[in-house]
């Protein structure tokens, strides 16, 4: 497993990169394939990495396994080493892209499925896309720049079983975070997959004074969730809130109405 450490490194850089990246136009669409299929079956699709730059980029092809942590961190594995993970199954004809200047590339993913696969569990992982230092890059940091800024993307996978149609998200907890050393209080919103998909939603939050009747309306946070996964939301109030509020929390779930709502009284 990558340790934290290294984890926020290659955040660090990454991120000190991705205005450049996509200021010279290298993008890939979509960021996630959903494959659907049965035991023994071979099923493709495409992404297309896009690069509207001057420049030529060429990409490394790898595989990691994930998860996510219960604060929404993802945590990434060496590929085949999670329970659920599906890397070994997908490929691609290639093991390197070239993608020149002012030019598009479709890359065609395919997942074969073994005999012996599950036809319940949901399984994942995710294709990189890393670039690869030119000469030149190298020239530079021997010249004492010292730091090469190498772009990367990550593309989720997940293959679900066809049978798997229940979508169903569930409220396990309302709960205040207090900072004993601040004002600050954070409300987290427990959620678990409950069902047997993927599921995408929007988690809203709001608070109502009991005495006044005000309402705080906060910032909904989008979230994606494995079946069977556990995730807490956290909502940051506005400085200084006192009093007794009800807190309403509501899950919207992508592709259908289906709400769930939660309520608690909170004693700020």
């Amino acid at each position: 497993m990558r340790t934290y450490w290294h984890f926020i490194l290659v955040c660090f850089f990454f991120i000190s990169s991705l205005s450049s990246l996509f200021a010279q136009g290298i993008s890939m669409s979509p960021t996630r394939l959903f494959f659907y299929g049965n035991p023994g079956e071979t099923v493709s699709l495409p992404v297309v990495l896009s690069n509207s730059s001057n420049s030529d980029y060429v990409f490394d092809v790898n595989t990691k396994d994930w998860l996510r942590e219960e604060d929404g961190n993802k945590v990434y594995f060496e590929a085949g080493s999670l329970e659920n993970s599906n890397a070994a199954w997908v490929s691609t004809m290639e093991s390197s892209v070239s993608l020149p200047a002012k030019s598009n590339r479709e890359i065609v993913v395919t997942m074969t499925i073994p005999e012996d696969a599950s036809t319940t569990e949901v399984t994942n992982s995710m294709l990189f896309f890393t670039q690869i230092g030119k000469q030149e890059d190298f020239a530079e940091q021997q010249k004492g720049i010292g730091i090469i800024a190498l772009f990367e993307f990550g593309l989720h996978i997940y293959c679900t079983p066809p049978n798997n149609t229940t979508k169903s998200l569930d409220i396990v907890s309302m709960e205040e975070i207090s900072d004993e050393n601040t004002d600050s209080v954070k409300v987290a919103i427990g959620i678990e997959n409950d069902g047997n998909v993927v599921n995408d939603a929007q988690v809203e939050l709001e608070f109502t004074d009991t005495d006044s009747g005000e309402d705080i309306v906060l910032n909904p946070i989008n979230i994606s969730m494995l079946p069977g996964a556990k995730q807490k939301v956290v909502f940051q109030l506005p400085p200084g809130i006192k009093g007794s509020y009800l807190g309403v929390a509501i899950v919207k779930m992508a592709g259908t109405n289906d709400l769930r709502v939660g309520e608690k009284t909170f004693e700020l």
